[in-house]
């Protein structure tokens, strides 16, 4: 995904679920609080290569992987996207957000314009949803002004069309907000794997498939915006949109939110759910309802959802790449018939039946070979499977392209 440096940088509840509503999916539009229409010419400064940054050596992928600033502090910004240093995980899921304030009435729903220079007039170069999305904090001035970094909350009708790009700008320093994330429980997104990992109490306690937004030429802003978010109460509950119905929506990103996967008055869960574990929404974060073993879906998220509870979202880096599971992992299936493999010896996929272990490196061994995954507790991909997504995202390719193509067109 190619990033572009600026200019800029040379200048210095318990509540019942709510009955359906109709509401869009994922950004309404007229609920929002829009800042001024702003022009871009934004002075194109090339950024150094891959192998120019990382000296030859593995890259590291950061949520602030590509920025021209260097932070040694430990923080989401800094920590390496790994969803296996639970420790590491949980100390960034539980430590302060800074966030912006601009006192307006549903502050939630306005948007600030970064600006290229400590001034006012300067142009604008990315937007932050006030209240609930996280910046990072790099430069304060004296004269009143902070540089900030954070992906653009660029919707459809924002004032700025920098779609989920890694942008640095400046904000009043009087609008920054620290705030204290709940310490119970905490939430990782990531756009590569399309996976939800929910943290509790310090540990991984579960891991949902889920879908984050799919870009098509002529809605760039469907790309789930990565970054720093605090989910926010009281939630929104239920809303329809036509034919489709989605539950348990909780708002994280002004027009954002992270809900059930939809299902239809006609066909039900059939359409949405058989796209779990791949990019499918309009920009919102749709999570799967099937129980894990632990009992764990989009509504235990809901039954158990906390003020400020932590939502991040990583970014889908070209050049990363998923692992392959130890060959020693331990999976189950049912060898009287069964058709699926699994994480654990129960699932509610075959309620009152007790499974056979195995390892994953025996996966494409008979008889495991010819297993599906089980779609409900969310066990690892094949080998195949992986190289597959790891193809399309190797070094110096484009996963999507059409993002890019968008964003070639505004910037020319």
């Amino acid at each position: 995904m190619r990033r572009r440096a600026l200019a800029l940088l040379l200048s210095g509840l318990l509540m019942m679920q709510l009955p359906p509503v109709s509401y869009a999916e994922d950004i309404w539009d007229e609920d929002i609080i829009w800042e001024e229409e702003v022009v871009l010419e934004v002075e194109e400064v090339p950024l150094a290569s891959d192998a120019e940054k990382t000296g030859g050596a593995s890259e590291v992928f950061t949520p602030s992987y590509g920025s021209p600033y260097t932070d040694e502090a430990s923080n989401f910004w800094t920590l390496p996207m790994d969803i296996t240093d639970e420790d590491a995980v949980w100390e960034m899921l539980t430590s302060p957000i800074t966030v912006l304030d601009n006192g307006k009435k549903n502050a939630e729903k306005t948007q600030v314009v970064l600006r290229a220079a400590p001034d006012e007039n300067a142009e604008g170069v990315g937007v932050v949803t006030c209240i609930s999305q996280g910046v990072h904090v790099l430069e304060t001035l004296e004269n009143g002004w902070t540089l900030i970094e954070c992906y653009s909350s660029s919707f459809k009708a924002s004032s700025v069309s920098k779609w989920n790009m890694l942008v640095q700008g400046y904000v009043p320093t009087s609008m920054l907000k620290q705030t204290i994330p709940d310490q119970t429980y905490g939430i990782v997104i990531d756009k590569l794997t399309q996976r939800l990992y929910l943290f509790k109490e310090g540990a991984l306690y579960a891991t949902l498939l889920v879908s984050t937004g799919l870009v098509n030429s002529k809605q760039p802003w469907n790309e789930t915006r990565s970054g720093e978010f605090l989910m926010l109460l009281p939630a929104v509950g239920g809303f329809q949109d036509g034919n489709m119905i989605c539950s348990y929506a909780i708002r994280y990103n002004s027009g954002d939110l992270l809900h059930e996967v939809p299902h239809s008055t006609t066909s039900g869960y059939s359409v949405y759910e058989p796209k779990l574990g791949e990019k499918a929404s309009h920009g919102c974060i749709r999570v799967q309802r099937r129980k894990t073993p632990n009992g764990v879906n989009m509504k235990y998220i809901w039954d158990n959802r906390k003020s400020n509870m932590k939502l991040v979202i990583w970014e889908d880096w070209q050049g990363r790449q998923i692992p392959y599971p130890e060959d020693s992992t331990t999976l189950y299936y049912n060898p009287k018939g069964g058709k699926a493999y699994h994480t654990s010896e129960t699932c509610y996929s075959a309620s009152g039946k007790t499974f056979t272990a195995f390892t994953y490196g025996e996966l494409e061994e008979s008889p495991y070979s010819k297993l599906n995954r089980c779609t409900w507790c969310t066990p690892p991909l094949r080998k195949g499977e992986i190289d597959a997504i790891n193809a399309t995202y190797a070094a110096g390719g484009d996963h999507d392209p059409i993002l890019t193509r968008a964003r070639e067109k505004l910037e020319n």
